[in-house]
């Protein structure tokens, strides 16, 4: 028979370890890893590396060149078109050297351009289509419309010691046009000379004072 004292130890005992038995079981079992949030901009990383890789360059490619800007690309009245050549040619009513207000605000602007984007000298090239039997007639015609559209390339700024005429009278063309011919694209500075590298010429000693 067990003794009172002995059964109340034990009691004690067993209602000591109820707390820590009534913990274990209401913890879940930890069967899988904690999951955690994914850090910020995770979501934007694409699963698979390569395939937002860039592509390579084109080694094999050749490079292309640059190409030259002849003119300025303005806006130009109809009577007006670029030259490939580097200019202008007017044809129509400022052909004939009578531009209206549309070509004259146009020529304006070339010659603003070109005072301000350019150096060199700019050639207005005037021909007429008549009359063919009396070039003399002709040739003043030619230059009375060179000397109008001059003018107007003065009004845009144009120093006039830059401008050239060249009065054609009849040509073959057989047209009544001007042309407004762009200075050619400054050359590069060719590079100075470089100055001599030899030794430099040792000072000649100063003679001693003789005496007196």
């Amino acid at each position: 028979m067990i003794a009172p004292a002995l059964r109340r130890a034990a009691l004690a005992a067993a209602l000591a370890l109820l707390p820590l038995v009534g913990t274990a079981m209401a913890q879940p079992a930890m069967s899988e890893p904690p999951s955690f949030p994914p850090a910020e901009g995770a979501e934007d990383e694409p699963g698979d590396p390569a395939a937002s890789a860039p592509n390579p360059a084109n080694l094999s490619a050749r490079p292309r060149p640059s190409e030259p800007m002849e003119v300025a690309n303005l806006t130009l009245a109809p009577d007006l078109a670029r030259r490939h050549a580097g200019g202008w040619r007017l044809s129509g009513r400022a052909g004939g050297g009578e531009p209206d207000h549309g070509a004259r605000l146009s020529i304006e602007t070339i010659g603003r351009y070109l005072a301000n984007q350019s150096t060199g000298r700019v050639t207005v090239v005037a021909q007429v289509s008549g009359p063919a039997d009396d070039p003399s007639v002709a040739r003043r015609t030619s230059l009375a419309r060179a000397i109008a559209i001059k003018a107007s390339l003065l009004r845009g700024g144009l120093a006039p010691t830059r401008i050239d005429l060249r009065p054609l009278g009849v040509t073959p063309e057989g047209l009544d046009v001007i042309d407004i011919l762009a200075p050619p694209a400054p050359r590069p500075k060719e590079a100075a000379a470089a100055p001599a590298t030899g030794p430099a010429p040792s000072p000649r000693p100063n003679p001693a004072p003789r005496g007196g």
